[in-house]
């Protein structure tokens, strides 16, 4: 088991067989060039600048100018092959490829000046530090690469201190010291890469399944609205019939009424004539006004249960409120009274669906509140930018302790059986700030509740 876990560590490579996350190992390796280019440039000319206050005068000074000059173009070279997206599948190779030959450039330009200077800053050790730890926390590389760069900067040394003792005649050759230093060094920066590669992975797998829960909520709160928008529609239902008995009453003994007249009129006298087509003018006019209110029933019906239109479109936010009002459940009409207090607004940019839903919840929620004869007041108004529509009743009120979780999904025990509690809110809370908007509730238990909605205003193209 403890081998498996050690094996793992140092080869992932199974893990980039995922191809999202191997596409982020290659997002984050032309970042990880993009950064080791700035900082060969940066370092380069820091270091330069600062050499040359130091000691302008001194002999080294023209093949430190050539060591940034080269490490600068590889700066440079970097930079560019960043900002080009078909490198992302080589970006780690190049990345650390460049970082051998920065190191190679470092510690060749400091055999050279090992006869010039025994500055403590021209030290191998220190320069090697900066490379692989520059290279390990911004390259996303897998440990065996990183084993496998440290192993090379230390041949790199090897190779370049036997060559400087015997054609420089500087007297350097390998030390054992500095041999032990970078194997030591590799070990560790291959730990720290097995550690970031492993946090990588982590994140990844942590981001995959927050968008997997992400969609799952997504496709529930979409369930939840569809299923209030069914228990809206059921109380359409029960509304519809409530309010068309009359009109539809009306039409049927008008029609009866007119045929009846007619049938009079035939048989009447000319002196009676007068009188029966005043009678048949106002059952006509009866027909009429029946007939416009059923047109009205209809076209409300057909606004709120327009459920193919759900692209964002222009819409009246007093013609919703006066819609749903109108389709408050029967029933619970009887128990209070709604009153409308609707100022003039502007067209809102929105889901007329969905808010419709929105308002239907909060204003049956309302009604259902208030026992005997409530009230229930629905306001709206302009300020600045926002939309601000307030639904406020005179009700129960909602207890203070559930108040502050009044948004909160949950499931509670109602009648022995298990019963889904504030998914409505939860859901209405979701369309309003989907739309950019916010809702709060203020409630005193036995003084009755108002629930606040702000939607801001958007340009209608």
């Amino acid at each position: 088991m403890f081998r498996e876990r050690i094996r793992e560590h140092l080869f992932p490579g199974q893990a980039e067989r995922d191809e999202g996350f191997r596409r982020e190992l290659e997002r984050l390796g032309l970042l990880g060039l993009q950064i080791i280019g700035f900082v060969q440039i940066a370092v380069s000319l820091f270091m330069l600048v600062i050499r040359y206050l130091v000691a302008p005068e001194s002999a080294a000074l023209y093949l430190r100018v050539e060591q940034a000059a080269l490490i600068i173009a590889l700066g440079f070279l970097n930079a560019w092959l960043s900002r080009v997206p078909s490198v992302g599948k080589w970006a780690r190779q190049i990345a650390a490829l460049s970082a051998l030959i920065t190191a190679g450039v470092l510690i060749w330009a400091s055999m050279l000046l090992s006869s010039r200077t025994t500055n403590p800053n021209d030290f191998i050790p220190g320069q090697i530090t900066m490379v692989m730890l520059v290279a390990v926390t911004t390259i996303p590389l897998r440990p065996m690469h990183t084993l496998a760069l440290g192993l090379a900067i230390g041949f790199d040394y090897l190779v370049s201190a036997t060559i400087a003792e015997r054609q420089l005649m500087t007297g350097l050759g390998p030390d054992d010291n500095y041999m032990l230093f970078v194997i030591m060094l590799t070990l560790l920066c291959t730990a720290i890469t097995a550690i970031l590669y492993a946090q990588r992975k982590s994140n990844h797998l942590i981001l995959h399944q927050t968008v997997e829960a992400a969609e799952a909520l997504r496709e529930a709160q979409t369930r939840i609205v569809m299923t209030e928008s069914a228990s809206s529609l059921s109380r359409l239902a029960a509304a519809l019939s409530h309010e068309m008995n009359n009109p539809v009453g009306a039409l049927l003994s008008g029609v009866d009424t007119l045929l009846l007249l007619s049938a009079k009129q035939a048989k009447s006298e000319p002196k009676d004539h007068d009188k029966i087509v005043r009678l048949q003018a106002e059952v006509r006019r009866s027909l009429q006004e029946s007939a416009q209110r059923l047109k009205e029933l209809v076209s409300r019906m057909q606004r709120f249960t327009n459920m193919d239109q759900a692209e964002v479109q222009p819409a009246d936010v007093n013609e919703m409120l006066t819609d749903v009002a109108a389709l408050v459940d029967p029933e619970l009409k009887r128990t209070a009274r709604i009153e409308l207090k609707l100022q003039p607004l502007p067209a809102l940019v929105c889901h007329p669906q969905q808010l419709s839903v929105v308002f239907s919840n909060i204003l049956n929620n309302a009604v259902g509140a208030v026992d005997g004869n409530g009230r229930v007041l629905v306001v709206t108004r302009q300020t600045a930018a926002e939309i601000e529509i307030e639904i406020e009743d005179n009700g129960r009120g909602v207890e203070s302790g559930n108040l502050q979780n009044i948004f909160d999904p949950g499931f509670k025990v109602s009648g022995g059986r298990m019963a889904a509690g504030n998914w409505s809110l939860f859901s209405s809370r979701q369309i309003v700030r989907e739309h950019g908007g916010e809702i709060r509730i203020a409630s005193s238990e036995g003084q009755g509740t108002r629930v606040t909605i702000t939607l801001p205003l958007k340009q209608v193209e």
